[in-house]
């Protein structure tokens, strides 16, 4: 028998990351179950990343054993955690965690627990519009990402399903426009996304979502254009 029977490489993969500002568990559970339920299509079994860099030391407070129960409880698969303090690692790893490197997890963002000084913050900080463009001209197959968030992309081809793109500003789609493409994901409200064919699995813009299944028939296979007006988000014929 030649070649090789296993392989082990590394990979863009799709992670949704929970970022915890808070130790306690009932909080973190209303919090993931209340993100869980707006959008279900898009987090059902979905792999996650906890992420403690907000805690500091206040990861020794976490119930490791107790987190790890209630993502999966919630239906989640809980990947590993990181970010937490060198205290905190053998009990992380006691608890059955895998402990990473810091770095960024790719997909959507779960976020448990503010405050109203947090939020207050948040609102006077002022939304930054993106100007730069990165122009993509080879059709994105399944299992690929492209991630810009310094402003808009530009696919000069199709994307196929299973991809996902990731764009601080807007997102054109010359082609058909397939998986999750999700727009203004630093909070840019204007940013909208425009397709030649609509099939993607996802639509999002500054992190107001629509699924496939939400989307008028009459949309589905056409060139649209995607945008948020309020709190909702509008699609509608191009031409």
């Amino acid at each position: 028998m030649s070649g090789e029977l296993i392989e082990i490489k590394g990979e863009m993969t799709l992670i949704s990351v929970l970022r915890l500002a808070s130790a306690e568990i009932e909080l973190i559970r209303q919090g993931v179950q209340n993100k869980r339920d707006s959008v279900p299509q898009l987090f059902a079994n979905s792999p996650l990343v906890v992420d403690c860099s907000q805690l500091g030391d206040g990861c020794a407070a976490l119930d490791m054993v107790r987190l790890r129960a209630t993502i999966l409880d919630l239906g989640f698969i809980p990947v590993g955690i990181r970010n937490i303090t060198d205290t905190c690692v053998e009990a992380a790893i006691q608890a059955g965690w895998a402990v990473l490197r810091a770095g960024r997890a790719t997909g959507a963002s779960v976020r448990v627990e503010r405050s109203v000084s947090e939020e207050k913050a948040d609102a006077d900080v002022p939304t930054t519009v993106m100007t730069s463009v990165k122009v993509i001209d080879r059709p994105l197959r399944s299992g690929q990402q492209v991630y810009f968030p310094e402003g808009s992309l530009v696919i000069l081809q199709h994307t196929s399903a299973g991809s996902e793109i990731l764009a601080g500003g807007s997102v054109h789609v010359y082609g058909s426009l397939r998986g999750r493409v999700l727009a203004g994901i630093g909070g840019d409200t204007s940013a909208r996304i425009f397709c030649q064919k609509l099939e993607a699995e996802l639509v999002a813009i500054a992190g107001h979502y629509r699924l496939l299944d939400d989307i008028d028939t009459n949309l589905k296979g056409s060139p649209a254009m995607v945008w948020l007006e309020g709190e909702k988000l509008k699609i509608a014929p191009m031409f």
